[in-house]
């Protein structure tokens, strides 16, 4: 089944950007306009986050997100499978690689933030192509596993479990003057996680990123792609981290203050439909169940 996955991916890698982004845009509309759980959430939560802003400018936003949600989906095989000299046309970002070699010039290694955001598939391929980069994957499970380990190891990037052994390896990585790669914007299993402020509401927030900065001193930064209208393209932006995320007691409050950040810079092209405060501390409301009334 995973071979006839991986020929269906790569057929569908070698159609055209534009077309790609359009079938996601028909997509997404029809996701706004059909009731479903990606809406409701996707409102609820700009209610919660954005209040300041009006009731259109959220509805606007939310429209928007879905959207680029379904762009994401549907540009994935082209990252992964597509024309490789079309793939580095998209990466070809002159002042992100400079920023980024920067970063690296110290030789501490860095450890780079993929918000889900914009074509967060495309930032992790950029820092691959600048240098050496193990990411935590998690396994998806079935047969589309397989072909979506390939397409993210495309460009060389090292992806290791989240599992302690997964941690052990990027901790080599960064001791090696290397990055790694994280999601800073999961639900992180109990254990794995404390909760800190995000827009005001307590998020249950990894505190993998704190414990590889302080123990190892690695810059910390955020790496995401801008997707451009029309199938034109992408950009690039590296945002430096607060620099209390590598506090022991105030970093995972400050790592939620730089993906508050970098969110209100791009609130459009969001992932707005996860579910990211399904974890609450005892005692606190869910904040999901105005979703059944």
């Amino acid at each position: 089944m995973s071979s006839i996955l991986r020929a269906l991916f790569i057929l569908l890698g070698h159609l055209p950007l534009p077309l790609l982004h359009g079938l996601g845009v028909l997509v997404g509309r029809l996701a706004w306009y059909v009731p479903n759980d990606l809406k409701r959430v996707t409102l609820l939560h700009l209610d919660l986050c954005l209040a300041e802003l009006p009731e259109a400018d959220r509805e606007t936003i939310a429209k928007t997100s879905l959207i680029h949600m379904a762009k994401a989906v549907a540009e994935a095989p082209a990252i992964w499978f597509g024309p490789k000299a079309r793939l580095l046309s998209w990466l070809d970002d002159a002042d992100a690689r400079r920023q980024l070699l920067g970063i690296l010039a110290d030789n501490k290694g860095a450890i780079i933030l993929c918000p889900h955001i914009g074509s967060w598939e495309l930032a992790g391929m950029f820092c691959a192509s600048v240098g050496r980069i193990t990411s935590l994957y998690k396994p998806q499970g079935g047969s589309v596993d397989p072909v979506i380990f390939e397409g993210r190891s495309r460009l060389g990037a090292q992806l290791v479990p989240t599992t302690g052994g997964g941690v052990k390896s990027l901790l080599q990585a960064l001791k090696a003057g290397q990055m790694v790669g994280i999601l800073p914007d999961q639900d992180p299993p109990w254990g794995a996680g404390a909760f800190a402020p995000l827009f005001g509401l307590p998020a249950h927030t990894p505190e993998l990123v704190t414990r590889l900065a302080s123990r190892t001193g690695a810059p910390v930064w955020f790496c995401y792609a801008e997707r451009l209208g029309h199938g034109s393209g992408y950009r690039f932006h590296m945002t430096p981290a607060p620099s209390q995320v590598d506090d022991p007691v105030r970093g995972v409050a400050a790592l939620n203050q730089g993906i508050e950040s970098v969110l209100t810079h791009l609130p459009e092209q969001y992932w707005w439909s996860y579910k990211r405060y399904r974890r609450q501390p005892a005692g606190s409301k869910n904040p999901y169940e105005r979703l059944k009334r």
